[in-house]
């Protein structure tokens, strides 16, 4: 096969298999189809050259030709005089002897006309064909039969039919795009023919086929994204692709038209009608993929003619057609037809295809808002400035939502341009936005240029509202690439604007108080801003000063600010329809709750994920799967949280300056948490490139979880970033983290002190750092850590345990692991009485978890904490755990613990297993409080009130709805904890209603029986829920415990539990 030929290997086959044929049996009819330069001659050429190479065939070729004064039969007089150069002088006579004088016709020797001579003459052509194949094979070319006059189709017809079992093969080349056309001679004559031979119809090559044609045509291989714009330009056709790689090759850009392309176009565009030339015009304005109902529109054509019209290009090759659908075949096509249209033309037909887009707009169809912009932007002012801005604004915004940060800025560039001075206050917000997304890109210079501009703007306004959202704004920046200090002269700007009364005076720099790097001011500003907001009910800028607000008071002990603000931020942000901001404030709503240590931060984190799954944004959907990732890692479910992480990864690809900086981090968070230091290192390393402000802090950490001395300045030594001081306070825990683990690390006195010191803010609380991508643990870790190392054990007792009990009722496990960890190591060391039989339970324990989790590091430290020589007693196969920590149960059965939330059935269990072999009524069950229990006893016999029933039941269905939508939370099953959650309104709403009933009685049952179903299905409920924690604590619990009136834990054998 000829290597030059690309993407042609099934069609080469095909013709060289009847080739083959015609050598050694018979022949036939090949009929070759394509449009202009799909390589129709250069098929038909590779074949016929390697036959004439082997030797023994004649081969003969005829081209028609497209001109009025061509002579009939011109291809057969071409081939036929072929025939006549390419035979032997015996072969020619023996053949011309046998056709007749009717050939003279043909050779020019002769005239004639007549039915009679016409059929003379196909016989005489088709016994010269017979008469030299019977020497030798013969293969007959005959090119461009769109182009042929009737009668040579009719002999080729002729010829086919009567030479079958010859070794006579016909090869003809045809343009099927230009015979298909209704008015086209040939149109019936060609579908006869076809019917009598075999078919190759060339398409267009692939994507990689083109990258390999150009790559032969010029010597350069395209990279991906030229070889699809050089693919979707040129549809794959072979010659525009030829044409426009060398173009490409010489530094032209791919939007180039050679002149030999656009010839072939005009001279195809030639082949239809004006009115469907001027509808493709408009066509070629909606742009390569369009819709019939939106062209008519657009081009103000009835859809009737539409149809017909577009019927005619897309028999002339120019159009597919898929439903309502129509696709230009190249590229090439449309921007012809585009170049074409005069300018006025042009901005009519832009403005009316923002008009059409808009009567068809399909909801689903997230092109639109780009597609409308296209065309508001180049209507120019054939469409309203105003709404121009609008429809570019909204496609800057949607493009936000798709992480097309590059579009939006885009979108935002001419917004501002087509809105000029004309209104300065939207100019600067919109200013703003732009702002926002150049920094997003990492472009922080050209950030800082727009942010300028903007500052200047907001001042010559005299609205000291503007003014301050261009101070909060530009707060919140990064401060890379402001050369003129421009952050701190707009924040201080706005704090003479908004905040009355005398100002401390400035240095001699001129530098005022508010440089210092303490939010106070900033959340002066934002405080005006948000009452400004509210009283003009501007939830613009009431979302801009709560946003402010939030990240102005992020400091230590300001959680439940921060939970009440991103509160409110989110009820904005649905005003607003703002579903993005909504999921951001939620984001921060999870992460403040949980630095709380408040169990509930789960329910706000699963019905984050469940509004992000909901609303299927690009944007929200990779802020879901950051925060699960961070999240799982936190619970302990590393493989999960590893492969969020490369989801993560894969979503923030165009943001590498921004996300990453903080991906980068989660990688360093994830790999040190499970102990696996080699990968900790690894992202350590690359973070160091990435300009990050705090790799000491780092370094000192990673060192201290191997155990071993940081190297390098004191953890304070080393400055943060002067100009964010939001980063600052961000990382603050961190450096607290690192500071406590040091100064334990060193046993010195001040040192730990110091640690003290800085701790005691956080008490109560966990390390959380950078808005929540770093968990460092709770606080009472590393304060219990700080005692052991000052030897004050009851302290770290103290401290230990209630840091192992956050982590438990958090569903912490890596953490709790570490806590358990400490906390065994500083019972050895105070070796009180059993603190030895304690430290050995919490280390087998400990080490059982900890394998369970790939937490390899844990399990050898538990291992290495074990006394040596005498080893910790080992744990009695006959000991048992049953223990309430807060909200969370610690189970311990058959050598296997397991952590479950709190119910009542758990409760119930717990109250039997202290009394072994003893019945208990279930009514004590149902009400522990004594004076509950008297109250209800005195209502044996009588009837209770239904309401006050209905109301208990309601009460315990939502208990049981709060403990599964936690369950679903904790497993990361944000669809099931929605479902949860709406059943949950739904029986709240009830209960409310319920609630005015006026006390009316209705009595019904017996107290006693209603025990016995409650506490019978709550045990049950509570056994059905432990078979997927713990099967043998399940299996046990089920043999030996009874229920009904009198409930009982009578095991077969004797059964010790610790409770």
């Amino acid at each position: 096969m000829d290597t030059a030929l690309i993407g042609r290997e099934h069609s080469v086959r095909m013709l060289r298999s009847r080739l083959e044929r015609a050598r050694a049996s018979h022949g036939g009819l090949v009929l070759v189809t394509g449009e202009a330069g799909i390589g129709k001659t250069s098929l038909v050429r590779s074949a016929v050259d390697e036959e004439r190479e082997r030797g023994g065939m004649l081969v003969v070729r005829g081209t028609c030709w497209d001109s009025d004064s061509t002579p009939g039969f011109w291809p057969w007089t071409q081939a036929v005089r072929s025939l006549r150069r390419g035979a032997s002088a015996g072969e020619w006579e023996e053949a011309v002897t046998a056709a007749g004088g009717a050939l003279s016709v043909l050779l020019g020797d002769g005239t004639g006309t007549g039915e009679a001579l016409r059929f003379e003459l196909f016989d005489a052509v088709t016994t010269l064909l017979t008469v030299l194949s019977q020497r030798r094979p013969v293969t007959v070319v005959l090119e461009d039969l769109h182009w042929a006059d009737a009668a040579s189709l009719s002999l080729l017809e002729f010829t086919a039919q009567h030479t079958w079992f010859e070794r006579l093969l016909v090869i003809g080349t045809y343009r099927d795009v230009e015979v298909q056309r209704p008015d086209h001679p040939l149109r019936p004559l060609l579908p006869r023919l076809a019917a009598k031979a075999t078919t190759l119809a060339l398409t267009g090559l692939t994507p990689p086929q083109v990258a390999e044609l150009v790559a032969r045509t010029v010597g350069a291989r395209p990279d991906a994204a030229m070889t699809a714009g050089m693919f979707a330009r040129t549809g794959g056709n072979p010659y525009f692709v030829e044409e426009t790689a060398r173009l490409w090759s010489v530094g032209q850009p791919v939007a180039a038209v050679a002149p030999g392309v656009r010839a072939v176009v005009h001279r195809r565009l030639a082949l239809l009608g004006q009115p469907a030339v001027r509808l493709l015009g408009a066509a070629a304005v909606l742009g390569r993929r369009f819709e019939r109902r939106t062209l008519a529109r657009t081009a103000g054509t009835p859809e009737a003619v539409t149809t017909g019209l577009l019927g005619e290009a897309v028999a002339a090759g120019l159009l597919e057609s898929a439903a309502d659908a129509y696709v230009f075949t190249h590229d090439l096509v449309r921007e012809t037809l585009y170049d074409g249209l005069a300018e006025d033309r042009l901005r009519h037909l832009h403005a009316a295809a923002v008009r059409a887009l808009r009567d068809t707009a399909g909801a689903g169809d997230r092109a639109r808002p780009t597609d409308l912009a296209r065309h508001a932007y180049f209507a120019g002012p054939d469409l309203d400035a105003d709404e121009a801005v609008d429809i570019l604004v909204a496609a800057a915004r949607h493009a936000v939502s798709r992480l097309a940060s590059e579009e939006a800025v885009a979108h935002y560039r001419r917004a501002l341009e087509r809105l000029g001075t004309g209104d300065p206050r939207r100019h600067v917000l919109l200013a703003l936005d732009l702002g926002a997304e150049l920094q997003l890109l990492g472009e922080h210079e050209r950030s800082w240029l727009v942010y300028e501009d903007a500052a200047a703007l907001a001042s010559g306004t005299g609205d000291a509202g503007l003014v301050g959202r261009v101070a909060l704004t530009l707060h919140h920046a990064d401060g890379r690439g402001d050369g003129t200090g421009l952050k701190t002269r707009a924040l201080r700007e706005a704090h003479r604007a908004l905040v009355p009364g005398p100002r401390p005076a400035a240095d001699e720099s001129g530098a005022g108080p508010v440089d210092a790097p303490d939010a106070g001011p900033v959340d002066e500003v934002a405080r005006r801003v948000v009452a400004a907001a509210r009283a003009a009910g501007d939830d613009d800028a009431l979302h801009l000063g709560l946003w402010a607000r939030l990240h102005a008071v992020w400091a230590p002990g300001t959680a439940a600010q921060r939970v009440h603000v991103a509160g409110e931020l989110m009820e904005v942000s649905r005003r607003r329809a703002d579903v993005w901001m909504e999921h951001l404030a939620a984001s921060m709503r999870w992460v403040a709750l949980l630095e709380q240590d408040d169990p509930r931060f789960l329910r706000q984190f699963s019905d984050m994920v469940a509004g992000a799954d909901a609303c299927g944004l690009p944007r929200t959907s990779m802020i879901s799967v950051i925060d699960r990732s961070v999240v799982y890692a936190f619970m302990g479910r590393f493989p999960e949280a590893d492969d969020l992480l490369a989801q993560t990864l894969a979503l923030s690809g165009t943001h590498a300056n921004y996300y990453q900086y903080f991906i980068g981090h989660h990688r360093w968070a994830l790999a040190l948490l499970q102990g696996r230091f080699p990968e900790a290192e690894q992202a350590h390393r690359a973070m160091r490139g990435q300009d990050h402000l705090y790799t000491q802090v780092l370094t000192g950490i990673t060192a201290l979880e191997q155990d071993a001395t940081p190297h390098g300045p004191a953890p304070w030594s080393e400055g943060g970033s002067s100009d964010d001081s939001v980063l600052e306070r961000g990382i603050a825990p961190l450096r607290v983290r690192l500071q406590a683990q040091s100064a334990a690390a060193s046993r010195d006195p001040v040192r730990c002190e110091q640690a003290h010191a800085v701790l005691e803010p956080y008490r109560g609380q966990w390390l959380v750092s950078l808005f929540g991508w770093d968990i460092g643990g709770p606080a009472a870790l590393w304060s219990g850590v700080l005692h052991a190392a000052e030897e004050r054990w009851e302290a770290a007792v103290r401290d230990l345990t209630t840091a192992e009990r956050s982590a438990d009722r958090l569903h912490a496990r890596p953490w709790s692991v570490r806590a358990r960890t400490e906390l065994a190591r500083a019972l050895l060391a105070r070796a009180g009485p059993d603190d030895t039989n304690r430290a050995a339970t919490l280390l087998r324990d400990t080490e059982a978890e900890a394998r369970e989790l790939g937490m390899t590091h844990i399990v050898e430290r538990a291992r290495r904490l074990l006394p040596s020589p005498t080893p910790l007693p080992q744990v009695s196969q006959a000991e048992r755990e049953f223990v309430r920590n807060g909200a969370v149960w610690r189970l311990r059965y058959a050598g296997r613990t397991v952590h479950v939330p709190d119910a009542k059935g758990l409760a119930d269990l717990h109250t039997l297993l202290g009394r072994p072999g003893q019945e208990v009524p279930a009514l004590r069950l149902l009400y522990p409080d004594s004076a509950h229990l008297a109250g209800a006893a005195g209502a044996l016999g009588s009837d209770m009130v239904l309401d006050e029933e209905a109301k208990t039941r309601y009460r315990q269905r939502l208990e049981l709805l709060d403990e599964e939508i936690d369950r679903a939370a904790v497993r990361g099953d944000g669809h099931t904890a929605a479902e949860y959650g709406r059943e949950r309104e739904a029986l709240l709403a009830e209960l409310r209603k319920a609630a005015g009933l006026a006390g009316r009685s209705r009595r019904l049952g017996d107290e006693t029986d209603r025990a016995r179903k409650n506490v019978t299905a709550r045990i049950r409920d509570t056994l059905r829920r432990l078979r997927d924690h713990h099967p043998e604590l399940a299996s046990h619990l089920q043999a030996a415990v009874s229920t009904g009136a009198m409930c009982r834990y009578a095991p077969d054998r004797e059964v010790r539990w610790r409770l």
